[in-house]
Formats: structure tokens, C-alpha cells, sequence
């Protein structure tokens, strides 16, 4: 990579959590390109030669974020996982989509606040519901009914992201990345006992 490749690399880095820096601060909605640039220690010109404005920001931030969680959900397979979790073992590859989160905690937590931005969370979703309910199709004839599947979807989509923000908003150090892991897998463990038990 040349130095003018990375030069601009870092600058766009720098943007982006600047971006992060001001959401926390006073709210995407009150963001401006003012503040952007003065955080990442730039002039407005700079900002103007990456960015046409906040929002191709937030987009490029939210983009980066949602390939990088997708390379590691792709690799979750969910039978493998609950075989795993039958045997009292961590599945590796659900780790590392919750460390993904854990290295990005900051952006994560305040795109998907308040003061972030709403579509974010189901952008999220649907990394999860695309690539994860598609190899659970494979089991039982309830997932070939359309409608089902969409709703199953949504359950699972949102059960996931549900547990990684409630984790994002304590402060994520209460729990290791492997515990939470482990809770995911305890309440799904949980949810289907549940139908086995007698009335």
C-alpha cells in the first residue's frame, strides 16, 4: 500500500471515530462537519476530499462494521454450535462474532443508541437472520412454511442482538466474551426445555 493509500486510510479512520466521538457527545442529529474535523484534527477542505457530509460517514462507519461482523457470522454453524453446547464446550466461532463486538463496542453501543442511528439495528439483524437461518432450514418441515421462517427470523435476529446490547450498554466488562457466549447458548438451552416441561 502506498503512503498516500495509507495516509488516506487514516484520515477516513480518523473521521470515522471522530463521528463516534461527537454521537456520544451531543447526538448524530447535532453532528457537523465543523466538529468533525476539528475532533480528527483536520481542516473542513481534508474532511471534503474523503466525505461529502456526516451521513456518507455514518454510512461508510456503518458498512465497515456490518462486513466485518458478517465474515465472522458466515462461519457460525448452528447445529455444530448446539452439539457444542450439549457437550459443555464453547463454540469457537460464535466467540468470535461476540469479540467482533467487543473491539468495536464503542461504535456499536452508540450507532445502536438513542443518539445513533435507527436503521442500524436492523441492518444488524439481518446479518444474523440472512446467514445464520438459512443452515438451519435444514431441520424440520416448520421452516419450510414462508411465514414461519419470517417470523422465526425476526425471533432469532432479535434474541441475538437483544443479548449483545443489553452486554454494550453495562459497559461489556462484566461479563467475558466467552460468558456471554455461554449465555446465548443457556437461554436457547432454556427456551427449549421449556416445551418439553409439564403442565
Amino acid at each position: 500500500m502506498s503512503i498516500h493509500k495509507i495516509m488516506n486510510f487514516e484520515t477516513k479512520q480518523a473521521i470515522k471515530n471522530a463521528l463516534i466521538i461527537q454521537i456520544e457527545e451531543v447526538g448524530f442529529e447535532r453532528v457537523t462537519v465543523k466538529n468533525l474535523a476539528s475532533t480528527a484534527n483536520i481542516n473542513r477542505g481534508t474532511f471534503y476530499l474523503h466525505y461529502k457530509d456526516k451521513f456518507e460517514v455514518m454510512e461508510d462507519l456503518q458498512q465497515e462494521l456490518i462486513s466485518e461482523l458478517e465474515s465472522y457470522v458466515k462461519n457460525v454453524q448452528p447445529l455444530e454450535a448446539f452439539q457444542m453446547l450439549k457437550t459443555g464446550q464453547f463454540y469457537p466461532p460464535f466467540v468470535e462474532v461476540i469479540k467482533c463486538f467487543k473491539e468495536h463496542a464503542t461504535a456499536f453501543r452508540v450507532i445502536l443508541g438513542e443518539q445513533g442511528s435507527p436503521g442500524f439495528s436492523k441492518r444488524l439483524k439481518e446479518v444474523f437472520s440472512n446467514q445464520i437461518l438459512d443452515r438451519l432450514s435444514v431441520i424440520g418441515e416448520e421452516l419450510q412454511d414462508p411465514e414461519f421462517r419470517q417470523y422465526l427470523q425476526a425471533f432469532l435476529a432479535s434474541a441475538i442482538l437483544g443479548i449483545i446490547q443489553e452486554w454494550l450498554d453495562r459497559g461489556n466488562e462484566e461479563l467475558s466474551v466467552e460468558e456471554l457466549a455461554n449465555i446465548h447458548f443457556r437461554l436457547l438451552r432454556f427456551l427449549g426445555n421449556l416445551t418439553s416441561m409439564q403442565s
